[in-house]
């Protein structure tokens, strides 16, 4: 997958699955930006990725929020102002929160949703004159498999995943000269998803054991393996697919004991 002197702006590519997929933009040649809330995490990637592609001018940190609008087109200008043009967005930065609908909260839609929905839209709106612009221009959108199925108490976040499906399938109708697509990963073994499990008030590692058992594959996601699907979505190697949601859960949606870790969260106290 050859992207070389492609622009690439990835959200929330401070750490986990956003992470590897700038390293790997880098390796196979892209200019990359990445953004994200923590400025010392996003220099850190920065240098990472001056390491891989070896050139300093090929890389960009933006710091910012999805959700601020300001932010949003900020993150772009900057992008097109460093390298000339952007080719390619991935909305992968995301909010997460446990909890049944008993224990969501106003501010806690608005949480959620402002980043996982508003936030991927308002990268969108700025990126899109952007990518009109560009051969083979691409976004790709990272929803989750609790996107396509429920799980236990997850409701907000699940909610929110689906609408990410959505706005991809109308996105790709609307702008036909931009391919658009989504990844659903499945758990996918983070220091983000090891610290949510702890929120449960379970041992992450017995979580996870948990987890890797609802799979067929026995075994939770390395973040570079839902990587290697999002660049390839990038690519012109995907140049006929667009509208389409690529699960990437190790079989757990096929085996149907996705949501069997959580299902002994103590804060599920509402049945």
């Amino acid at each position: 997958m050859n992207l070389q002197g492609k622009a690439v702006l990835l959200t929330g590519a401070d750490a986990g699955i956003g992470r590897a997929a700038a390293h790997r933009f880098a390796r196979e040649g892209a200019r990359v930006c990445v953004t994200g809330r923590r400025e010392a995490a996003g220099r850190k990637i920065v240098e990472e990725l001056v390491q891989i592609s070896g050139e300093k001018d090929s890389v960009l940190f933006v710091q910012g929020d999805i959700s601020i609008k300001a932010d949003s087109i900020r993150m772009i200008d900057e992008t097109v102002k460093k390298f000339g043009k952007l080719d390619i967005l991935v909305n992968c930065a995301a909010a997460q929160l446990g909890g049944t609908v008993l224990d969501a909260e106003p501010e806690d839609y608005q949480k959620i949703f402002n980043t996982n929905v508003m936030g991927y839209g308002l990268c969108a709106k700025a990126a899109i004159p952007y990518l009109n612009q560009s051969t083979g221009s691409a976004i790709v959108n990272i929803a989750s498999l609790n996107g396509n199925i429920g799980t236990p108490g997850r409701m907000l976040y699940d909610a929110s995943k689906a609408a990410v499906i959505e706005m991809t399938q109308c996105m790709a109708i609307d702008f036909p000269s931009i391919r658009v697509n989504c990844v659903s990963p499945g758990f996918t073994r983070s220091d983000a998803m090891m610290q949510g499990l702890s929120m449960t008030g379970l041992d992450p590692e017995e979580c996870a054991a948990l987890i890797s058992k609802g799979t067929i594959m026995k075994r939770m996601a390395a973040p570079e393996e839902i990587a290697n699907v999002i660049v390839f979505l990038a690519s012109d190697e995907a140049s006929f697919m667009t509208g389409a949601n690529i699960i990437v859960d190790g079989g757990a949606l096929s085996y149907g004991n996705y949501g069997a870790a959580l299902e002994n969260d103590p804060r599920l106290t509402h049945k």
